[in-house]
């Protein structure tokens, strides 16, 4: 499957999800501006990924700071921090993510040594399941459209319930400003892709105390 055949709702989360995996690597900045060239209102991190281009292990640092360690977690990535008492993770609620992933035959890369709930693993399968399903769409509607029902599923009872926490967490933390606009645009693109689903009872969104 090449990038033309993503179509344009994968092609955001493979360009947002690939600096959550490897910040410092020139060839997800550039994924990232390529995305970022086709959507006029992004313009600020635009300008910041095209001034890191090249010299971009100072992101890295600033994200692992933030997200990676080793002191304590000042934005932690993980879904079951959020959603589950006593800042945990490993949880039942991580367990329930990778049955998701399952459902697609995805299991998370054992290189990066992170949980199935891990911020970029989820959006990991949310690219994976909606290119799959742009991909059907002319040979197999049906198949298409569970995808993408299970893709909006996911959204809605997962990564959806708190994004929100991330980023505004990541936007506190930040001393980068490229870090600051990306959790803006990153809020912005998952709010657009929950404002799709027609949604009958709104999840709550729960909120970690700072």
């Amino acid at each position: 499957m090449t990038k033309l055949e993503f179509g344009p709702v994968a092609l955001g989360y493979h360009a947002l999800k690939g600096m959550l995996f490897t910040p410092a690597s020139d060839e997800s900045l550039q994924q990232l501006i390529n995305w970022l060239e086709s959507q006029p209102r992004y313009g600020e991190l635009l300008n910041e990924a095209r001034q890191w281009h090249g010299s971009s292990l100072e992101l890295e640092c600033d994200f692992n700071r933030m997200c990676i360690g080793p002191t304590k977690l000042l934005v932690p990535p993980y879904e079951s921090v959020y959603r589950d008492y006593g800042r945990q993770i490993h949880t039942e609620r991580t367990v329930a993510v990778a049955d998701f992933y399952q459902q697609l035959g995805l299991i998370p890369d054992s290189g990066f040594n992170e949980p199935a709930d891990y911020i970029g693993n989820e959006l990991e399968f949310l690219f994976c399941a909606e290119a799959m399903s742009y991909q059907q769409v002319q040979q197999d509607p049906q198949a298409a459209a569970e995808l993408t029902l299970l893709a909006q599923t996911f959204l809605q009872h997962h990564l959806g319930t708190w994004y929100q926490d991330f980023t505004t967490g990541m936007s506190k933390h930040a001393r980068l400003k490229f870090w600051t606009c990306y959790a803006q645009v990153l809020e912005d693109f998952l709010a657009d892709r929950l404002g799709t689903l027609e949604i009958n009872n709104p999840i709550k969104k729960c909120h970690l105390d700072a």
